[in-house]
């Protein structure tokens, strides 16, 4: 007899009908709602609030590569915990998500079924299922990728949304940003899955005033960070390779120079206003003297800085001179 998440499964692969992935796989991402079902979605909340309570989940981090070694900084507020954790995985009382972590093959199935082109692996090795627990209190996150660059191999991102009390002026919207095209604000509700390329997408979640639950899954995939992904060449320095740029991985070496501010005005957001400390907190200085740093280097090279003047022009709203707009 098949399980009741068996036939949720199959429910899911009703979901994503040839549309849904030409839209993924054309705009970069596609929003689905009641994605598991209420019963599923209320367990996975249940789990995670419990996960919380006992004190399982640990601050959110990240790491970054300096010339004087690396370089952790913590994002205020945000709790985290990894499947792949053996003490997390084997506790007896997160049933759903570790029937979630032992079968998301079945998912990815599904979605290289729909959309062979994203070459998505099977293997728990290829996978991450990560649970978060925000606090509010200003916790958010700052533009990224989720596939910067290499050695990453992630494909596909799969954001689970499990607030079912979220109204307006909460927070914490996922705001998705095409390249040159306009903001994407999503907000976080419950059961509501949110499918973006990972190594093309840039996105970051707004500053929250309540909490706010969700899981992630990341897909690994055979196909990302080819030489073409990841390699600028003089070819793609020219307004005619602007087309190319908006649907290609090629963009994320341009991205934080095209959008300077939107990303410092994000890192204060996440690591300054949130500790309620400014500009003058330790985490928040560092993740500036980080992203200068990297837009220096970057455009120490003439072309580049050139044409990345091009693209800022080319952003929604942008300012330009009348004779520019003509």
């Amino acid at each position: 007899m098949a399980s009741h998440e068996d036939g949720v499964i199959s429910e899911v692969e009703e979901k994503i009908t040839d549309g849904v992935g030409e839209q993924l796989l054309e705009k970069g991402f596609v929003t689905l709602d009641n994605i598991f079902g209420k019963e599923i979605s209320t367990d996975f909340f249940r789990e995670l609030q419990w996960l919380f309570e006992k004190g399982h989940m640990l601050p959110n981090q990240v790491q970054f590569q300096t010339s004087g070694g690396p370089v952790i900084l913590e994002k205020p507020n945000i709790f985290e915990v990894d499947m792949h954790d053996d003490k997390i995985s084997k506790l007896e009382e997160i049933t759903r998500f570790q029937w979630l972590f032992n079968n998301a093959d079945a998912l990815v199935k599904i979605f290289n079924k729909s959309m062979p082109s994203l070459g998505l692996k099977e293997g728990k090795k290829h996978r991450t299922v990560k649970l978060q627990y925000n606090l509010g209190g200003g916790g958010c996150f700052p533009w990224h990728y989720d596939n910067p660059s290499r050695p990453n191999n992630r494909g596909l991102t799969m954001l689970v949304y499990l607030n079912s009390e979220w109204t307006d002026g909460h927070g914490g919207e996922l705001e998705l940003l095409p390249f040159l095209e306009a903001n994407v604000s999503i907000p976080p509700l419950m059961d509501r899955a949110v499918l973006f390329l990972s190594d093309r997408i840039l996105h970051r979640v707004l500053p929250c005033r309540s909490k706010r639950l969700c899981f992630t899954l990341w897909f690994d995939s055979g196909t990302v960070n080819s030489d073409d992904d990841v390699f600028l060449k003089a070819k793609h320095l020219q307004p005619s390779a602007v087309d190319i740029l908006k649907c290609s991985p090629l963009q994320r070496v341009l991205s934080r120079a095209v959008y300077q501010e939107e990303y410092e005005q994000s890192l204060l957001e996440c690591f300054g206003y949130a500790e309620g400390g400014g500009e003058s907190s330790k985490a928040c200085r560092m993740s500036l003297k980080l992203h200068n740093a990297h837009l220096q280097a970057l455009l120490k090279n003439a072309q580049i800085a050139e044409f990345v003047e091009h693209l800022r022009q080319l952003k929604p709203n942008a300012s330009r001179t009348p004779d520019e707009k003509k």
